[in-house]
């Protein structure tokens, strides 16, 4: 193999067995009792969880755990939090949003997971989540910054009026030699 300059090709020795069809990937090893699971996702932007019931989806063939948020929280397991320090256009401490791993009371985007199943094939998992009765009161959505921070617009987080979580300046570009 002989050097390379920025810009130049690098040959793909890949290429061929990918293109045959021939590629290994992780979802091709199938461990003798390997299970399969499956996120339920949200299909609204904003809405409070009224009421959700995965009696169904538990008692459904296959199925080896369907874990909702009230489960987490049983378990001892709560949200993800940045660790960045950033702060707002103010100035002041940017809002550090909660980030659970299952949604609780309240979905704030289109796809945010409210439950998760466990079962013995994908596709039990995935019949199992159909069973899960969710009931939400759907909210005012914002799709765009202008919308959202606007005087009247719906909050995302109770506690951050404004919906403004941090601002973030692009630094000028350097180069370096």
């Amino acid at each position: 193999m002989g050097l390379y300059g920025i810009g130049q090709p690098v040959p793909r020795e890949e290429d061929p067995r990918l293109l045959m069809g021939k590629g290994r990937y992780v979802d091709d090893v199938n461990p003798a009792g390997q299970a399969q699971g499956f996120a339920l996702r949200s299909a609204l932007a904003h809405a409070i969880i009224l009421s959700m019931n995965a009696d169904a989806a538990r008692a459904a063939p296959g199925v080896l755990a369907v874990l909702t948020s009230a489960d987490l929280k049983a378990r001892g397991l709560g949200a993800q939090k940045p660790d960045v320090p950033r702060q707002k256009s103010d100035g002041s401490p940017a809002y550090v949003t909660p980030q659970p791993l299952l949604a609780d009371d309240r979905v704030r985007f289109v796809g945010q997971p409210v439950a998760f199943v466990v079962a013995e094939t994908l596709a039990q998992a995935k019949d199992a989540a159909e069973l899960i009765d969710i009931d939400y009161d759907p909210l005012p959505a914002v799709v765009n910054i202008e919308q959202a921070t606007a005087g009247a617009a719906q909050t995302v987080w109770d506690d951050n009026p404004g919906n403004e979580a941090f601002f973030h300046e692009v630094g000028k570009f350097q180069d370096f030699v």
